[in-house]
């Protein structure tokens, strides 16, 4: 089995599955020790995004507060890596549909696409992170589950992005609050895939919900593992449409991956 770390839509009585192997070989690159893209050697960070027909990510302004809504992920990405170039896509033109079929998508089969289209492999001095939206929902050991918004497969770097769990996160009363979750979705994966919560990165201090896996017990951070939830991710969503705050990562992860950089 491949390791992943999925987001569910409804996490009363959910929580990331997970199982760890490497996985590289089925990604088709051979991805940097999660720690190690902290370190001097690494000047470069970048995030490539394809998309399936009728999986295109939201793009552009959201609320009043935030002109483009890519830089949610960017100022996030910024703030763990503030010594590296970060390269985060702000719209479509910079971003690639890709041929997919299907609306159940395995681990293996979501490996199987970065494989054949990823296109930006990391290199001795660029850590890079493949991100894939799909029409269609996760199908683990028990079948389709229509409540993951996103999954990171353990230490390939591959992301995937369930786009219909995402649009059904919508609320009438809060415009534009399912682009939002989308962002939250991402950053979440994100910091799986570059190591919290005590996940390749080492805690400075300890904050991992050892109930549920790579979580922080920071009911405010987003590793939080409640974060998972629609409620919880559109209270996440509402703060970033009044106040215009992204940075969602909070005071144990940020000491942790401060840390990892002086190492």
């Amino acid at each position: 089995m491949k390791f992943f770390a999925a987001l569910p839509l409804f996490a009363i009585l959910a929580s990331c599955s997970s199982s760890e192997t490497e996985g590289n070989s089925a990604s088709g690159v051979t991805q940097p020790p999660k720690a190690a893209v902290f370190g001097g050697a690494y000047t470069d960070v970048e995030i490539e995004v394809d998309y399936q027909g009728g999986a295109e990510p939201y793009t552009g302004a959201a609320g009043t507060k935030v002109s483009d809504l890519w830089s949610v992920t960017r100022t996030n990405l910024g703030r763990i890596f503030p010594d590296k170039n970060v390269s985060v896509p702000s719209d479509l033109t910079q971003m690639q549909k890709i041929d997919v079929s299907g609306e159940l998508f395995t681990s293996d089969a979501l490996l199987g696409i970065a494989k054949k289209h990823r296109d930006k492999a990391p290199t001795a001095s660029k850590a890079t992170y493949y991100v894939v939206f799909v029409n269609g929902y996760f199908q683990d050991e028990n079948g389709k589950n229509d409540a993951v918004l996103g999954v990171s497969l353990g230490t390939t770097g591959v992301l995937a992005m369930f786009k219909p769990v995402i649009a059904s996160s919508g609320l009438p009363a809060f415009p534009s609050v399912e682009r939002f979750v989308e962002q939250s979705t991402l950053v979440h994966e994100i910091g799986h895939a570059i190591g919290l919560v005590d996940n390749g990165v080492s805690m400075v201090a300890n904050h991992k919900d050892a109930t549920h896996g790579a979580h922080c017990t920071n009911t405010k951070c987003v590793m939080y593992w409640e974060n998972e939830g629609v409620s919880a991710t559109r209270e996440f969503a509402k703060q970033l449409l009044l106040t215009g705050n992204v940075v969602l990562f909070k005071e144990d992860c940020l000491a942790d991956v401060d840390a990892a950089r002086k190492k």
